[in-house]
């Protein structure tokens, strides 16, 4: 009997330090995002999406801002990122399903636009693809601790969703996120 005791209680106390090592994790998770990670400027659900400009692959500019009344996704990655690979794919249907009402703009992170031309055009990507080549967007307007990051904005440049990460239900995520902001 004594010995279900002491099980029960190393059992309860086990429980409870995984519990709490979680929200210490979490607390230390939102207050430190990692290297260049502002969490001042972090943007966040029912935020107005920070306005920018940026330079297109194509050599055409786009201006967020320019497209208010008009769903807009964001999608940062990189070629070397191995999930934001994985899921470009994802975010390529997408903006085919919804071409007439919603702009999708790969926001690319730090990288040469040589090296960027290569990469879409080996995979027939044609979706817009920005330029951000010194992370500044990245970095200074729509912060987060890593890439792939998405960040959905309604027609009223209100940010709706963010995903961090990919996801094997990543086109359920951001469809239903897109349909929301349509509304």
């Amino acid at each position: 009997m004594k010995s279900k005791i002491v099980v029960v209680a190393l059992s309860v106390l086990l429980v409870l330090s995984l519990f709490f090592n979680v929200i210490l994790l979490y607390r230390l998770y939102r207050e430190t995002r990692g290297p260049g990670f502002n969490a001042e400027n972090e943007v966040l659900t029912g935020d107005i999406a920070p306005d920018f400009t940026v330079e297109l692959l194509t050599g055409e500019s786009f201006t967020l801002s320019e497209h208010r009344g008009t769903v807009v996704v964001l999608d940062f990655w990189a070629t070397w990122c191995g999930p934001c690979v994985q899921k470009m794919p994802t975010v390529q249907v997408l903006s085919e399903q919804f071409e007439n009402n919603v702009v999708f703009v790969g926001m690319n992170v730090g990288e040469r636009p040589d090296r960027i031309r290569d990469f879409i055009a080996e995979r027939g990507f044609t979706y817009h693809i920005g330029l951000d080549e010194d992370s500044s967007i990245h970095r200074n307007l729509y912060p987060s601790p890593g890439i792939p990051y998405t960040v959905i904005i309604d027609g009223n440049g209100m940010i709706t969703q963010t995903f961090l990460g990919s996801h094997e239900n990543m086109y359920e995520y951001i469809r239903d996120a897109i349909l929301e902001a349509l509304g």
